[in-house]
C-alpha cells in the first residue's frame, strides 16, 4: 500500500537568510520530491523564490510579529488555512509563529510539532513560558545533541518526544569541484583581495554574540608580519535596530585594522566565499543551536576554528577529541581572544599542503555525514509517524 500523501504546513517568521530558513526550504523541497504537499507560511523574503522553485506553496502572513493581538489574528488565519487546505501537520520553527500555530492546531485537532533551532534566553518565568511553546507539540526536533540536552534540562520533555536531526549541507551546492576559477575571481574582485592574502572569513549576521570583537582582538595580537597579510571578511547582514555595527567599527579602528576588514554584507555565492577563505572562523560568545556555516565551510575544503561552546564540538573534528592527523579544524574556549590568536597563528602558518589536507578531511567528513538525504529521510519518516497518531490536546 502506497504511503499516504501528506500536507505539511511549516511556519517561520521570514524567508530571508539563516539556518532555520534554509532547513524550512530544504524540507519543503523534500516533501514535494516525495509526492507530498508543502505549504510555508511567513512574511516572505529573499528565499521565497527558492521555495517556489522547489514546488512548495506560500501563504503570506505577519508571522514575525510578537504583538499578542497580531499573534492571535495569525492563529485565526492559520486555522482557516489548515481547514481549507486539509493540513495534516503543522511544523513551527520559531516561537512567535509557534504560538499562533499551536493555538490553530488545537482548535482544528491537527498534529503540531516544532524544530528547536537555538538556545533562547530565559531571564524570568514569563520568558520560560514563552519559550515553552517549542516543546508543546507531539514531537520536537533538536538540531543538535546539545539542544536536545537543553530541552531535557529546561523543560523535562519526555525522551520519546525528542528527535535529534542535525542540520546538513547540500552536497550539490557545497561541492569544491563545482566552484570554478571564474567564481573565485568574482568573489576576490568583490572583496578586493589578492592571491597572496590570508583570508579569514567570519560568516554570520553582525551581532555581538557571533564574536566579531573576539576575532578582531585575536587578529590584533598576531605578529606584525603575519597580521599584515590577513584580510578579515565579515560576511553577513547587519542586525536591524542595534548599534553594534558602529561599536564594531570603532573597535576595529582602535586596533588599526580598518584597512584590513571587509564588511561584505549578504553574500549570495557562499560556496565561492568558503573556497576562497584560508580559514573560516565562528568565535561565537554564546551557544547557537547548530552552526551550519561551519559544516558548509568544511564541505568546501576550508579549515575552521570554532568556539568550544554549545554544539561547537559537534561541527568540527578538533584536537584533543581527535588526533591532529584526523583534525578538520581547531577549537578554542569561547571569548578567549588569546586562545583564538594561537589557533589562527597555527593554521595561518601551516604549509599550504598541510592546510589543504586538513580542508580535504573536513570536506570528506561533512559530505559523508551531514547529508541532505539523511535530513529528508529522517524528517519525512517522523512526519509519517506523527500523521498516523491520534492527537490529544
Amino acid at each position: 500500500m502506497a504511503p499516504r500523501k501528506l500536507t505539511v504546513l511549516q511556519l517561520i517568521p521570514r524567508l530571508q537568510a539563516g539556518g532555520a530558513e534554509l532547513g524550512c526550504v530544504q524540507i519543503a523541497g523534500a516533501l514535494v520530491a516525495a509526492g507530498h504537499r508543502a505549504i510555508v507560511a511567513s512574511e516572505g523574503g529573499r528565499m521565497l523564490d527558492s521555495l517556489q522553485r522547489a514546488g512548495a506553496e506560500h501563504a503570506t502572513m505577519p508571522l514575525a510579529s510578537k504583538n499578542p493581538f497580531v499573534m492571535l489574528a495569525n492563529s485565526v488565519r492559520l486555522a482557516r488555512l489548515i481547514r481549507r487546505e486539509a493540513v495534516d501537520i503543522v511544523h513551527a520553527r520559531s516561537r512567535a509563529p509557534a504560538w499562533s500555530g499551536y493555538c490553530a492546531a488545537r482548535s482544528t485537532g491537527t498534529v503540531f510539532m516544532t524544530t528547536h533551532h537555538a538556545s533562547h534566553d530565559e531571564q524570568n518565568a514569563f520568558k520560560h513560558l514563552y519559550n515553552s511553546v517549542m516543546v508543546r507539540g507531539t514531537a520536537v526536533i533538536a538540531v543538535s545533541d546539545w539542544v536536545a540536552e537543553l530541552i531535557r534540562q529546561r523543560h523535562g520533555t519526555p525522551e520519546e518526544r525528542i528527535h535529534v536531526i542535525h542540520r546538513v549541507v547540500d552536497p550539490d551546492i557545497f561541492d569544491p569541484e563545482a566552484v570554478g576559477r571564474e567564481r573565485l575571481q568574482a568573489m576576490a574582485d568583490a572583496w578586493g583581495t589578492e592571491p597572496d592574502d590570508l583570508v579569514v572569513l567570519l560568516p554570520g549576521r553582525i551581532t555581538r554574540r557571533k564574536g566579531h570583537m573576539v576575532l578582531i582582538d585575536a587578529i590584533a595580537g598576531l605578529d606584525a608580519d603575519l597580521r599584515s597579510r590577513v584580510r578579515i571578511v565579515l560576511a553577513g547582514d547587519d542586525q536591524p535596530g542595534t548599534a553594534f555595527r558602529a561599536a564594531l567599527e570603532s573597535h576595529i579602528s582602535a586596533r588599526d585594522l580598518h584597512r584590513q576588514v571587509i564588511f561584505a554584507g549578504y553574500v549570495s555565492d557562499m560556496p565561492a566565499a568558503y573556497a576562497l577563505a584560508t580559514v573560516c572562523i565562528l568565535p561565537m560568545t554564546a551557544p547557537e543551536g547548530f552552526p551550519r556555516v561551519m559544516l558548509e565551510a568544511q564541505a568546501m575544503g576550508s579549515p575552521v576554528i570554532v568556539a568550544d561552546v554549545g554544539p561547537g564540538a559537534e561541527v568540527v573534528r578538533a584536537p584533543p577529541r581527535v588526533p591532529a592527523d584526523q583534525a578538520t579544524g581547531l577549537s578554542f574556549p569561547a571569548g578567549d581572544a588569546d586562545a583564538l590568536r594561537q589557533a589562527l597563528d597555527e593554521i595561518l602558518r601551516m604549509p599550504e599542503a598541510e592546510r589543504r589536507a586538513m580542508g580535504l578531511r573536513g570536506s570528506q567528513w561533512v559530505r559523508s555525514t551531514f547529508t541532505l538525504k539523511h535530513l529528508a529521510e529522517a524528517t519525512l519518516a517522523l512526519y509519517g509517524k506523527l500523521a498516523a497518531t491520534r492527537v490529544a490536546y
